[in-house]
């Protein structure tokens, strides 16, 4: 089991990476993710095994995330693994 200081920079650097995702799509309706999701900053703390109920502002700055911007960084933090050439992440197991 990884430790909780692994799991927070785990959780860390994929709130980064979809920033980034975001970011570098630019353009169309995906270019508004980007302060959508710097908002979720908020939310780091709740993204590790263990954390604390999220906060207001956590809560907050999830319910102004768009569906369209939830379901593209979804789909691309999901492919992550396989573009780094590793195995899926299987949650259910």
């Amino acid at each position: 089991m990884a430790s909780a200081a692994g799991m927070s920079l785990l959780a860390a650097c994929l709130l980064v990476v979809a920033l980034g995702v975001a970011k570098a799509q630019g353009g169309g309706g995906v270019g508004q993710c980007v302060p959508q999701l710097n908002r979720l900053l908020a939310c780091r703390a709740y993204l590790v095994p263990g954390a604390p109920d999220p906060s207001a502002d956590c809560c907050g700055a999830l319910s102004a995330v768009s569906h369209e911007c939830a379901c593209s960084t979804m789909g691309i933090i999901s492919s992550l693994p396989g573009r780094c050439s590793l195995a899926p992440v299987n949650c259910s197991a």
